[in-house]
């Protein structure tokens, strides 16, 4: 989990944005990202990474819990296993189109 949210840092780094929210729902991933404590050594760059990452552009990192974060975690899953196409936010493949439309009919 810390490899994506260090991704996702990197690409709000890359997109130019100035503040951004990453959302997971792994506490443990989310304590180390924001803590001011020295990190296990086996994790230390990516997380070293991250918070100098989260500083440079007003990145939050903040807990949700599985039910709400659906969307990411099956677009995080297929991106992992190289099942994402690179224009998947323009056309989204149908199993990330319906994780997607269920989520937002929740909402409506």
């Amino acid at each position: 989990m810390l490899i994506a949210i260090r991704f996702a840092c990197g690409m709000v780094k890359s997109l130019g944005c100035r503040r951004a929210c990453i959302e997971s729902n792994n506490q443990h991933a989310i304590k180390l990202s924001v803590s001011e404590l020295v990190p296990p050594w086996n994790v230390a760059s990516i997380v070293m990474d991250i918070r100098e990452l989260r500083k440079e552009r007003e990145t939050a990192v903040n807990w949700v819990s599985r039910v709400a974060n659906g969307l990411a975690h099956v677009v995080v899953s297929k991106a992992l296993r190289g099942l994402l196409p690179c224009n998947w936010v323009a056309c989204p493949p149908p199993s990330v189109f319906s994780v997607l439309a269920s989520e937002l009919s929740f909402l409506m």
